[in-house]
């Protein structure tokens, strides 16, 4: 009977202590002990190895040993890792890889704990890099038009190999289009996201509306491969058109550029403008050529770009006029103003940087200039005293000798040393009294 009590006895100490360590906050993360002599990584602690595909983040957390993770990998052209990692979790985005691809990871603390490593197989992204959208009217192109639609489209493939009968969703992230739901000669519905299913070469589709009252903008589209969720984002251009509009715009509007600091504008920044719609070609018009310069005063096409470039002249609200062949005009707003940054100080500099004591009695002085404003001067030697005030230097010979023939004295800011030679000649060299 005692030894049956001392086993139950035993049993609620372990359990007790237990919870009395859960309690604590340290004891676990999820359903993984963390433990401060063993470093584990998830996923992949049990050996198998992390699934992981182009261009898709996976996050790992690591814990045990001493908390603060140095952490590398063994293909730094796949899985660009290698430093220290701020907390206990880390994101890792493969690059593109052509076939299945492993690649070790492994963490080490700042203490003696032993590295742990993971097995990551890093798998070819899935969905295209290249998505088409195609509108149902030529109006607006390379845009849609307010009220129109377009068909959007990418391939998804491994390896290069297509992947037919995929299950694939298409999803509006931002901007007024919608997927049409609907079959074709049925009345019309459209949603946020859709889902469908590639054809047998991998591709797969879905179609766009955008809004009858869409204003000029750019709609962000998701495309997700169900099978892996890889995935891709787009852009859509919508061009506003309507009886008096021609979905005639540019893509930015404005732009403001800013100096390096309070006291200067931008000089040699650049910025692209695109212009779509209306009739092309299009007629640019500069009207501050002192302050910023094109690269062309005529473009082309639709979808075609001029390029304005800062000359360092501070200017606001400049408005460049694009005009098409059919006389339409649209127009961009450009500025250029004065960062909000304290420029950077001038150089900590002493003139003369040598200076001369002839006598016990002599003194000699240097300006200072630049630095942060604040000066101290300080001898390598005791003989030779160092004074500043203001921006002046002051050096002089104190008492007692022989001295040598050529003492140090520095010079600060606070941020930066500027060396002066003090020369001693006559009788600065021997005993002063």
């Amino acid at each position: 009977m005692h030894r049956g009590l001392d086993f139950v006895a035993r049993i609620f100490l372990t359990l007790a202590a237990a919870l009395a360590v859960a309690s604590c906050g340290s004891g676990a993360v999820g359903s993984v002990v963390v433990d401060p002599t063993t470093i584990t990584i998830l996923p992949g602690a049990d050996g198998t190895p992390a699934t992981l595909y182009s261009g898709l983040p996976t996050t790992f957390t690591i814990t045990g040993g001493t908390g603060t993770y140095i952490v590398s990998s063994s293909n730094q052209a796949v899985v660009q890792v290698s430093g220290t990692v701020t907390g206990n979790t880390l994101t890792v985005i493969p690059n593109p890889v052509v076939v299945d691809t492993l690649v070790t990871l492994t963490a080490r603390d700042t203490g003696t704990t032993l590295p742990a490593s993971v097995q990551l197989l890093v798998k070819p992204g899935t969905v295209s890099n290249t998505i088409t959208i195609t509108p149902g009217s030529t109006a607006c192109s390379p845009a849609i038009c307010s009220g129109g639609d377009a068909v959007i489209a990418t391939t998804i493939s491994q390896g290069g190999i297509p992947l037919p009968a995929r299950g694939v969703r298409f999803d509006v992230i931002s901007g007024d289009v919608r997927f049409i739901t609907s079959a074709a000669g049925a009345p019309e519905t459209t949603a946020l996201s859709v889902t469908t299913v590639t054809d047998e070469a991998g591709v797969a589709r879905a179609r766009l509306r955008a809004l009858d009252t869409a204003a000029n903008q750019t709609a962000i589209i998701q495309i997700t491969d169900l099978g892996s969720g890889a995935y891709q984002r787009t852009t859509v251009i919508i061009a506003r058109t309507s009886a008096t509009e021609a979905g005639f715009f540019t893509v930015p509007t404005t732009i403001t550029f800013t100096g390096p600091d309070n006291t200067r504008c931008a000089s040699g920044a650049s910025s692209e403008f695109f212009v779509f719609g209306g009739s092309p070609p299009y007629t640019i018009s500069n009207p501050a050529p002192t302050a910023f310069v094109t690269n062309t005063s005529v473009v082309g096409q639709s979808g075609g770009s001029f390029r304005v470039t800062t000359t360092g002249q501070c200017a606001s609200d400049i408005t460049f006029a694009i005009r098409d062949a059919a006389g339409r005009v649209t127009t961009v707003t450009v500025n250029n103003q004065p960062g909000s940054q304290d420029p950077p100080p001038a150089p900590l500099a002493v003139a003369p940087s040598s200076l001369t004591l002839t006598s016990c009695t002599a003194t000699a002085s240097a300006v200072i200039v630049g630095g942060q404003g604040s000066y101290v001067g300080a001898s390598e030697n005791g003989l030779v005293l160092a004074t500043v005030t203001g921006s002046i230097l002051r050096v002089s010979r104190l008492s007692g000798g022989p001295a040598p023939s050529s003492v140090t004295v520095n010079v600060s800011d606070g941020r930066s040393v500027v060396p002066v030679t003090v020369l001693l000649t006559g009788t600065a060299l021997g005993v002063c009294p």
